[in-house]
């Protein structure tokens, strides 16, 4: 897919769309006690509820997508509940990633290898990453799912060699078709 049709597919998707905010992603919201405050990254962040989430415990939050309609309402929803998260509309196979300024990253249902090591770098030492995304058993849930969209059976540990690894499930969901993992990054 094109940098076009991506962003025209995302932006049809949340344009006219009035759906509630959804709430943060349970893997955040049951890890809370490892989060204090400094600096959040979401990244591929959608409608932004763990981008607020993230401003709601103090930390200074960047959100990055590829749609405008989706950056709009979340930066609309920020302000009216106070909070302070700087949007960027951007492709992320092509958006380079500032290095070793994050304290967290937040990454949701999106996966792209060559993106990993980005992802990583992004990170100061210490920094947390919490990552749960789709992995290869989605297929059977929803078939014809772009399987390079997918997680692989290896999982997301092979990714992430500096980090310590403090959960990982790699058959989470009902289906068995998500991937988790939070890490601390031990050194750059």
């Amino acid at each position: 897919m094109n940098l076009k049709s991506d962003r025209e597919k995302w932006d049809s998707r949340y344009t006219h769309q009035e759906e509630p905010f959804p709430a943060p992603d349970e893997l955040l919201v049951h890890h809370v006690d490892l989060l204090t405050s400094g600096r959040a990254l979401d990244f591929a962040c959608g409608l932004g509820a763990n981008a607020l989430f993230l401003a709601e415990l103090g930390y200074e939050i960047d959100a990055i997508d590829i749609s405008f309609p989706v950056l709009l309402r979340l930066k609309t929803e920020a302000i009216r509940l106070s909070r302070s998260i700087f949007c960027v509309a951007a492709d992320l196979d092509y958006y380079p990633l500032p290095q070793g300024i994050y304290d967290v990253v937040a990454v949701f249902y999106f996966f792209s290898p060559p993106l990993m090591r980005y992802i990583a770098d992004s990170l100061k030492e210490g920094g947390l990453l919490f990552y749960a995304t789709y992995n290869y058993r989605h297929q059977s849930v929803k078939p014809g799912f772009n399987e390079s969209y997918l997680v692989p059976r290896h999982g997301l540990m092979p990714y992430f060699p500096l980090f310590d690894i403090m959960f990982s499930q790699e058959a989470a969901g009902e289906s068995g078709n998500i991937c988790c993992l939070v890490g601390r990054k031990t050194r750059n």
